[in-house]
């Protein structure tokens, strides 16, 4: 938490005209409002005025006086003439740009944690906790190589005693590493175990890296004991990362100074991390609120090109979710960039259709890409599994040629139809019958009774609705489907041969 007076000395004399009123308020949170668009006012909430003028700071000062809020920032030229009792108010040049000035803000009063020896405490504890796990002693870096935190234990060799001394992995060292391949098994996930002096200055390590969906977050390096099994110190190290993993994402997480650019915690979600509650911290709802997630997927072929694009993809839906003061949250994970909603009822989620149409209609210009909106579910818990059926969704579009914006809702029926073939596909059994006779007769002889009676099936039994959607005289199509019975063995006056036949139809055909 920050006072009035911090932030003012953050935004320095550059941009801050001047300031009336107490500044020994302390500020927890900035909130944008306008006078189209007005934001309620809270306790420790820092208001920045954008498009109110100079005449209405008496207003805004008493309303911020009577909600708790600190602080009001507001553009202007000079100091207005307002009591100097209540909330403060600090002017900012009217030159300045709100994008700037309101970044500058939010970083300002989220990088209290970050200044303060909490989360370094905690960090200290974990390695301690680390090196029992692992049996021996403990360095964590940052993914820039800086020293986060390390373990009790005598420096065992000069690279430890350089690091701790320099609060940062030594460059030589460093090199050595990258040469010998080991940073880039670190970056894969890989466990590595160097042996005594294979590395010029390193005793004996075991090192891993702590990866969230794919990003580096930081790395753990173990000074194993005399006479550590091998076995048993790579068995440590496995649990160390997995422990490791939640504390570097949450620290990284306020380091990021909780900016719309950093959502690493919906990232780590996505990825089956445990991470439902720092989500909902960043939503400002409850972790069974209800929510609805969205995947974005660029259209490109090429993989490099599809990733590049997600990102992007992402960078652009934050900036319009800001712009509209939308709350929702968007990373990318590999190919695909996700968001997620709030979705308490049906209007809401109305409401994050309505978003996302919009935002895909902006977007597919310059960033071609197919959408798929999930169901509405309860638990943020469960995000990691609705991204599967969103990913599985995209594919099931890309397949049949779907092209913009999809609600799964619209299509449910096509999705069990495609869960069917694959259930069919890994068990050819189920598709023989009058289907497979008909796809073989078809291969045979060049005929087209399959496509007649998937027609047929579509028609629900209108003959000549077929026989217009084939282009045909309805006489041909009746000949066809005598036929078709003929050569499947088939009876479509018997219900349940009728039914196996249309779902063997539609799946070979699909």
């Amino acid at each position: 938490m920050r006072s009035v007076a911090d932030l003012v000395e953050d935004l320095g004399p550059a941009l801050v005209v001047g300031t009336i009123g107490d500044l020994s308020g302390q500020i927890s949170t900035v909130s944008v409002s306008d006078p189209v668009h007005p934001t309620p006012l809270a306790e420790e909430t820092l208001v920045v005025a954008v498009g109110f003028s100079l005449t209405d700071c008496a207003r805004l000062q008493q309303l911020a006086a009577q909600a708790g809020s600190p602080a009001v920032l507001v553009k202007g030229a000079s100091l207005p003439s307002v009591r100097a009792g209540g909330a403060a108010l600090v002017v900012i040049d009217p030159a300045a740009d709100w994008g700037h000035v309101i970044a500058l803000a939010r970083r300002s009063v989220s990088s209290a944690p970050v200044l303060g020896t909490q989360d370094n405490d905690s960090l200290f504890a974990l390695a301690d906790a680390l090196a029992s796990l692992c049996g021996g002693s403990v360095v964590m870096h940052d993914p820039a190589w800086q020293l986060l935190a390390y373990s009790g234990g005598d420096a065992p060799d000069d690279v430890r005693t350089q690091t701790l001394l320099g609060r940062r992995a030594p460059s030589q060292t460093l090199d050595k590493l990258r040469e010998a391949g080991v940073i880039d098994h670190l970056l894969h996930g890989e466990l590595v175990h160097l042996q005594n002096g294979e590395i010029e200055g390193l005793t004996e390590r075991y090192a891993a890296g702590v990866l969230v969906g794919g990003q580096l977050f930081g790395t753990i390096w173990v000074t194993p004991l005399a006479g550590t099994d091998e076995e048993q110190a790579l068995e440590g190290l496995r649990r160390a990362v997995d422990v490791a993993a939640l504390a570097l994402l949450r620290h990284a997480s306020i380091a990021s100074s909780h900016s719309p650019e950093h959502d690493l915690p919906f990232t780590a979600l996505l990825g089956g991390m445990h991470t439902e509650r720092l989500v909902a911290e960043r939503l400002n709802v409850a972790l069974d609120s209800g929510f609805v997630l969205a995947g974005l997927r660029p259209l490109a072929s090429d993989t490099t090109e599809r990733a590049a694009t997600a990102r992007r993809l992402v960078t652009l839906a934050r900036s319009y979710c800001q712009a509209y003061r939308v709350a929702a949250l968007a990373a990318p994970v590999h190919d695909t960039a996700y968001l997620v909603f709030t979705s308490r009822d049906n209007e809401e989620r109305a409401g994050a259709v309505r978003v996302l149409t919009d935002l895909h209609q902006r977007l597919q210009s310059s960033a071609p890409h197919r959408a798929m909106l999930s169901s509405s579910f309860t638990q943020l818990a469960d995000a990691a599994s609705v991204r599967s059926l969103v990913d599985e969704l995209l594919g099931l579009a890309e397949r049949r040629g779907w092209v913009g914006l999809t609600d799964s809702e619209t299509v449910q029926a096509s999705w069990r139809l495609a869960q069917f073939r694959e259930i069919g596909l890994a068990h050819p059994a189920l598709l023989e019958g009058p289907g497979m006779r008909l796809v073989e007769h078809d291969r045979v002889h060049g005929g087209d009774l399959l496509e007649t009676l998937r027609a047929y099936f579509i028609a629900v039994g209108d003959v000549k609705a077929a026989a217009a959607s084939l282009g045909l005289h309805y006489n041909t199509v009746r000949y066809r489907l005598k036929r078709a019975q003929e050569v499947a063995g088939l009876d479509l006056t018997d219900p349940d041969q009728r039914l196996l036949a249309e779902l063997q139809v539609r799946l070979l055909s699909s």
